[in-house]
């Protein structure tokens, strides 16, 4: 496979989705795109293969190529709690542990860019750029994972499903209001959400109720009320 960071291995929004609108790519120069494609390979995944295991060594990050995947951590007793989704363009693997605290499933299959960590982590000092790319996808990180630590503290079953919704239609690749596929399983949404799969479904058939959403198949999902969903969905 070439070792390339500026084509799009795969076209997934039909549009000719170019990487250098991802953060971590921003603003960088030919010649420091050069320097950084020069680390990667790429690694190429099957659907509920794991990108990184909890507990591993933390020796690689990884700039998210096409597919999705979740970020999951387990507790000691088995209960899991899905932290994020994530899509492509998105970075992983930033941690200040030698050991990653949380795993990395595919939903889907998926091709990612990977890096070893001390080679990165030296090119980002001798690239201010890239330095501040690495600060602002820190900065992103956080500011999702306080988003959801609020919508779980304080919002419905339907409010949370509808934060869900708006995050997939800015994030997720061809998503419209008119089409969102839904990749991830019903488990994997309640446990993003802090809900069980039984009160998923109920809030799912009452915003249908309702005539916010439709659901044409168990993995699309029309938004009908744009409005009606931004408001229960945003974070006030």
């Amino acid at each position: 496979m070439p070792r390339t960071l500026i084509t799009h291995p795969t076209d997934l929004t039909g549009n000719g989705t170019h990487t250098r609108e991802y953060v971590l790519f921003k603003e960088l120069k030919a010649d420091e795109l050069d320097r950084l494609s020069s680390l990667s390979k790429i690694k190429i995944l099957s659907e509920k293969q794991y990108l990184l295991s909890q507990y591993s060594p933390a020796l690689q990050v990884f700039n998210i190529a096409s597919g999705i995947a979740l970020i999951e951590r387990i507790a000691s007793n088995g209960d899991r709690q899905v932290l994020a989704f994530i899509f492509p363009g998105d970075f992983v693997g930033l941690t200040q542990s030698e050991h990653f605290e949380y795993g990395v499933k595919c939903i889907t299959e998926m091709q990612a860019y990977a890096f070893k960590r001390s080679e990165f982590t030296a090119l980002t000092e001798a690239i201010p750029q890239l330095k501040k790319n690495v600060s602002d996808i820190g900065a992103n990180v956080l500011a999702r994972a306080l988003d959801q630590v609020f919508i779980l503290g304080q919002k419905k079953a339907e409010e949370r499903l509808c934060f869900l919704f708006l995050q997939l239609l800015e994030r997720l690749p061809g998503a419209t209001p008119d089409y969102i596929h839904l990749p991830m399983t019903r488990q994997d949404i309640g446990d993003y959400l802090g809900l069980t799969v039984e009160t998923v479904s109920r809030a799912l058939a009452k915003l249908k109720k309702e005539g916010l959403i439709s659901i044409p198949s168990p993995h699309i999902l029309k938004i009908e009320d744009l409005d009606g969903v931004t408001d229960l969905g945003e974070v006030e």
